[in-house]
């Protein structure tokens, strides 16, 4: 007898495959509103390099309001209607994003109140998005299975890369043969024309999740409410986990807008075609991480699923530091080394991710430990996490404001070193210490050791590697075989 909380197979294996569905929606408006349309719309807004850090900021600022939002889901058990309507509010504020600044432009040029309306509204677009967030992570705690909820993820993130490359691809294409030569205001509209494309496809996503079931839960109220909130708080391994993946999400973040802006300012003042610029810059950013993530996250989510996951945040943070160091080496003459740097980069911290994910998950099942069950904990480690992230954005917009208007440079004969590379080399730092100050305290009883879970990632790999060698002879094996039987 299957029942809501516990679905028949096919109906469970239908509900998996609508999300799934739903991601390669979903894929096609995160890329193209965080890739080279979003960086290009906000430099012919004239953002400074503070707005930059800013506008990395935003998203972890918005989501303070997790805790609310949570306090929310839970007093009204309404985890479905929360997640939609703050989902579609946030898809669908992307079209003013896109059109009342660019319309302000038309009228008056690029001014003040143009570039403040644009931040106004991303703030508000972000805002709606985590109103339904800890709804969301809730309700997929109850639908997707424990024992497979890291398998399943990094197999909705492989899929949603079979969206994100083409439209990533179509995005830099169109720029760079409409917009590159072009006035400014018709530049910002083919930015604008591909944002709103995107927020349809964000729109779309949202849809899908109409045929998603609800599984419900009943209210709390009262003492429980409190308790739900109070519990993540006096779980202290909880929060060592939480400090760890913050000061990691600090890191990346201080990073942030900074890495398109420099791979952008470098191939448009290096000799590079320009014609190509929007182009190379998707390839880097969006594309080599796609391909990347392609491959590891399947075999992350088996990691985290056999292994623990106290060792991916070990792997996965050795890995993330010397790819911040490598930054500084990337130049127009040795731009080969950005697109290896950002694959790298994407495939490390999809590590982070999975551990991070499947604790919430896991934390959000009844059962798993005191005060469990509940989206508090889910709030608790947004709030912990979106906090670091929006220091992180806000503190390298700062620096890199400060840096820049003292014309900070060093040149040597590699290269001039400038603000761009003091932010890279801090973030190796924070990177670092993330590792030395937090996981020696962090404890998990089913965890394997390290070097148990390289060697099983490391064999994964190998044999992946050889499986997909040896598919062109199995294939010919195979062709072989028909035409004689034929």
């Amino acid at each position: 007898m299957s029942s809501p909380n516990n679905p028949a197979p096919q109906t469970l294996r239908r509900t998996l495959s609508l999300i799934t569905l739903a991601w390669l929606f979903g894929s096609v408006w995160f890329n193209a509103t965080s890739g080279t349309p979003y960086t290009n719309f906000a430099k012919s807004l004239n953002c400074s390099a503070f707005e930059f850090g800013l506008l990395a900021a935003i998203p972890y600022l918005a989501s303070l309001i997790n805790i609310p939002a949570s306090l929310l889901t839970e007093a009204t058990g309404q985890r479905k209607l929360l997640f939609l309507l703050g989902l579609y509010g946030q898809r669908l504020l992307w079209i003013p994003i896109a059109l009342v600044p660019l319309y302000m432009v038309h009228l008056h040029g690029v001014t003040r109140s143009a570039t403040l309306t644009f931040l106004f509204l991303i703030l508000i677009m972000q805002l709606s998005g985590a109103v339904g967030g800890p709804a969301w992570l809730s309700w997929m705690g109850d639908i997707v299975p424990t024992r497979a909820a890291g398998r399943y993820f990094a197999a909705r993130r492989v899929w949603g890369t079979f969206s994100a490359i083409p439209s990533a691809l179509v995005a830099g294409l169109l720029l760079d043969r409409y917009t590159n030569t072009a006035p400014l205001f018709t530049s910002m509209s083919w930015c604008a024309a591909i944002l709103i494309v995107a927020a349809l496809f964000g729109i779309a996503d949202i849809a899908t999740f109409h045929w998603v079931p609800e599984v419900r839960r009943p209210p709390q109220k009262g003492i429980h409410l409190l308790q739900s909130m109070r519990a993540p708080l006096h779980d202290r391994n909880f929060l060592r986990f939480g400090a760890y993946v913050a000061t990691i999400t600090f890191a990346i973040s201080f990073m942030g807008q900074f890495v398109t802006l420099y791979i952008l300012d470098m191939l448009s003042s290096n000799g590079n075609p320009l014609t190509h610029t929007n182009t190379l810059t998707q390839l880097m950013v969006i594309v080599a991480p796609s391909v990347a993530q392609l491959l590891v996250f399947p075999i992350w989510g088996r990691c985290a699923d056999r292994m623990g996951k106290r060792p991916l945040l070990i792997l996965a943070g050795l890995g993330l530091v010397p790819v911040a160091v490598g930054w500084c080496f990337v130049t127009a003459e040795h731009i080969w080394l950005g697109y290896v740097l950002s694959a790298l980069g994407a495939a490390f911290f999809a590590g982070v991710e999975v551990a991070n994910l499947n604790l919430v998950l896991e934390l959000s099942v009844p059962g798993q430990s005191p005060g469990s069950g509940s989206s508090g904990y889910i709030a608790v480690n947004s709030v912990i996490v979106n906090l670091a992230g929006c220091l992180g954005g806000i503190s390298s917009g700062l620096i890199a404001q400060s840096l820049q208007n003292h014309h900070f440079h060093i040149i040597t004969p590699f290269k001039t070193f400038t603000f761009y590379d003091v932010l890279f080399l801090l973030s190796a730092v924070m990177r670092l210490l993330a590792i030395v100050l937090f996981i020696p305290f962090i404890h998990e009883s089913t965890a394997r050791p390290t070097h148990e879970a390289l060697r099983f990632m490391t064999g994964n790999i190998y044999n992946n590697l050889i499986s997909a060698a040896a598919q062109p002879a199995r294939l010919l094996r195979s062709t072989q075989s028909k035409l004689k039987r034929g």
